[in-house]
């Protein structure tokens, strides 16, 4: 909230003569209705003087899809440091249904974070004799990682973070590597096999499908993906995504502004 409140503040700064009508706001972790209007209250506590000022709150991947989507129906895969699909069934229509971003310790297949961790297994596992890979190289020059013991010590720090390995995997992947080839098509695999069962739920969707967050930067990533998606839901087409999670939360409080609900 604290945060939230600094933005606020920040943009009315930057933005004083302008007649605010609508804010919205994608947060992360801010799924439950409680929350929301926790956050929407919060909101209208820092606004003097605007008792019609239209408020809304929804979690972040709601900004991303109408972003991504630019409020259009389809099927939108997010790729960032976690993972998650969802789904628009109508255009311009509030509902949005999503499965996946479950986090690290039990879910997120096919994130930065899961690809970084089993591509630091990988250099692990050929510290021990397995399968040799070009990644044992990456980690040495980009993380000083070079042994069993400097592994064990940089992954037990408060400060690791296994996603930023995942560009190294996907760099290696790019260069043919088989070890971090087989990581990538495995997780990609795991993602769109959410996909399928999101289609499942809504089997006449729109045949189009976009990727978005840090790993749909990655050439082959996304050719790994839609090689699952083809798989799946062979019918559709990939298309990139028309506009950011930014653009997507100005899109939700226009549409506010026209009578319309905020997607939840």
């Amino acid at each position: 909230a604290e945060i939230l409140s600094c933005l606020i503040k920040r943009a009315l700064e930057k933005l004083p003569e302008v007649d605010l009508l609508a804010i919205h706001a994608g947060v992360a972790g801010a799924s439950a209705p409680a929350t929301q209007k926790a956050l929407t209250d919060h909101i209208r506590s820092l606004i003097d003087g605007k008792d019609s000022l239209r408020i809304s709150v929804s979690h972040d991947g709601v900004n991303a899809i109408e972003g991504a989507l630019g409020g259009e129906a389809g099927l939108l895969l997010i790729a960032g440091t976690g993972s998650g699909v969802m789904a628009r069934p109508q255009t311009n229509h509030t509902q949005i249904d999503h499965v996946g971003g479950w986090g690290y310790l039990i879910g997120d297949e096919g994130s930065g974070y899961s690809i970084g961790r089993r591509g630091m297994a990988a250099v692990g596992h050929a510290f021990d004799g397995g399968p040799t890979t070009t990644l044992t190289d990456l980690v040495r020059d980009h993380l000083r990682i070079h042994d069993r013991y400097s592994l064990l010590k940089s992954i037990s720090s408060p400060d690791w973070k296994f996603q930023h390995v995942a560009p190294l995997v996907l760099q290696a992947s790019s260069d043919a590597d088989a070890v971090a080839c087989a990581i990538v098509d495995d997780e990609t695999a795991l993602l769109a096999r959410q996909a399928e069962w999101l289609l499942k739920k809504h089997p006449n969707l729109n045949r189009r499908y976009t990727i978005t967050g840090g790993l749909s930067n990655h050439e082959y990533y996304v050719a790994s993906i839609c090689s699952a998606m083809r798989g799946i839901w062979p019918a559709a087409e990939y298309t990139p995504p028309k506009g950011t999670p930014l653009e997507g939360a100005v899109q939700i409080a226009m549409r506010q502004i026209t009578g319309s609900d905020a997607p939840q």
